[in-house]
């Protein structure tokens, strides 16, 4: 049977592995906690919700682009949009979300 250190350490490198991935699709260099008894868990939860935010944000813009292709003839949408609201990225981590989106003509 397998030891509780053996483990312990496999769940970490698990979670270390998954962190290491998504800070590099974030591009970001965020200090993750070291050391015995880290809360690993709780910082890789911090970064899903970097992630949910990330393409929250895009979406948005995505969504004015396309509006403003659909109705580029008429003129009625904006060529500047802005958004601003909280949202709950993961549970428990509620985030305000501010996105401005112009199109380039």
């Amino acid at each position: 049977m397998a030891n509780t250190d053996d483990l312990t350490r496999g769940a970490s490198r698990a979670l270390n592995q998954t962190i290491t991935e998504i800070t590099e699709f974030l591009e970001d260099n965020a200090k993750r906690p070291g050391g015995r008894g880290a809360d690993l868990r709780e910082f890789l939860r911090k970064r899903i919700a970097d992630i949910g935010y990330h393409w929250y944000k895009r979406g948005i813009r995505r969504g004015h682009m396309e509006a403003y292709k659909k109705w580029k003839k008429t003129e009625r949408v904006s060529k500047t949009f802005r958004f601003k609201a909280g949202r709950d990225f993961f549970e428990g981590q509620t985030r305000r979300v501010r996105v401005t989106s112009k199109i380039k003509t």
